[in-house]
């Protein structure tokens, strides 16, 4: 993980997290030394600010790379991730796409967008991030009793059914039970990848457990209302999808709106009741790296997301390869705190 060095008025320390905010006490005036792998977008999150603040702060052209040992002001950051307002959520830039259009879309105004972006006139690229005014996340239940024993050796009580919804086809009704936390989370997720990417055709679902927890037929673990099986997204909608997992190709595979899905699981990790290990196929971990390099991930960052490009028994990332892992993706998450019965 990457590690901030901050001079302050007062000696300050961040501890890098994947989950959420840093936990730093801001005092005075902030520089930061940039250190390899650094990039804009990364530092204004992380620090609560809009990467435009910092390019006007440090008087950085728009194109202008930062430099390994450069110092950057952070006087302008609230000192904590920018997050989206309760009632905002984010949308990516494409082809075509200009701020009236994207007003109209999303049932707005353009100067609540240059509010919402702290934009100062009309342009925008393809591939940018901005915030839309949207419905805020579902609230996570992080219920004690319901998930019982381990993945591979458990049961359920009082389980939560993950809803029907038009965004998802959910393959198997009757094994679509699980802890509230873990159907939270997975509908937050679904909704954020389709916030960015508001096209995007339904998703498939594959098992989560059945009613009662236990041994659940073609699996070894998925017995405690923990793991989910999430299809893929793609560029045009395979034949039997989604009634049926379609193994991805590198011609139809949408990495770009699946690295939008993936990324909003991997940033519960670490938060209670989020994400623990998620399994994919080596080379899907692939595509999706270069999709998320493309987002503006670092390769720092992505050694704690990723296996790729190390090898696919690499002892690093939450996402860990697994065989036959090509056409979806499996979620496990975390017991809720103070849980004894979840294992």
């Amino acid at each position: 993980m990457r590690r901030l060095q901050l001079i302050t008025l007062v000696g300050l320390a961040s501890l890098v997290a994947l989950a959420g905010p840093r936990a730093v006490a801001w005092a005075g005036p902030q520089a930061y030394i940039v250190q390899q792998g650094d990039t804009l977008w990364e530092l204004a999150e992380d620090n609560g600010c809009s990467i435009e603040q910092l390019r006007k702060a440090n008087k950085l052209d728009r194109d202008a790379p930062i430099v390994v040992g450069r110092q950057l002001d952070l006087s302008s950051c609230a000192g904590g991730p920018a997050r989206p307002s309760a009632t905002s959520r984010s949308y990516i830039v494409v082809s075509g796409d200009s701020l009236s259009s994207i007003a109209r879309r999303h049932s707005t105004t353009v100067a609540e967008l240059r509010s919402l972006n702290d934009l100062e006139g009309n342009l925008i690229k393809i591939g940018q991030q901005l915030r839309v005014p949207g419905q805020a996340k579902r609230s996570v239940r992080l219920l004690v009793g319901q998930s019982r024993g381990r993945p591979g050796h458990g049961w359920l009580h009082q389980p939560t059914q993950l809803p029907q919804s038009s965004a998802y086809y959910r393959r198997r009704v009757d094994r679509t039970w699980a802890a509230a936390h873990v159907i939270d989370h997975t509908v937050n997720a679904v909704a954020e990848a389709r916030a960015s990417f508001p096209k995007l055709h339904r998703l498939a679902i594959g098992d989560l457990s059945d009613k009662d927890g236990g041994s659940l037929s073609g699996h070894h673990s998925h017995q405690s209302g923990r793991d989910i099986d999430v299809g893929l997204y793609y560029r045009k909608v395979p034949a039997g999808y989604p009634s049926e997992f379609v193994v991805a190709t590198k011609g139809n595979f949408d990495a770009a709106a699946t690295w939008a899905l993936l990324v909003s699981f991997v940033r519960t990790a670490g938060r209670d009741g989020g994400v623990e290990k998620i399994f994919l196929d080596y080379e899907l971990q692939g595509w999706l790296y270069a999709a998320a390099r493309k987002d503006g991930w670092s390769k720092a960052k992505l050694v704690d997301v990723f296996q790729y490009p190390d090898g696919p028994y690499a002892a690093h990332g939450i996402v860990r390869h697994e065989p036959k892992h090509d056409d979806h993706i499996h979620v496990r998450f975390a017991c809720t705190p103070d849980d004894d019965g979840c294992k």
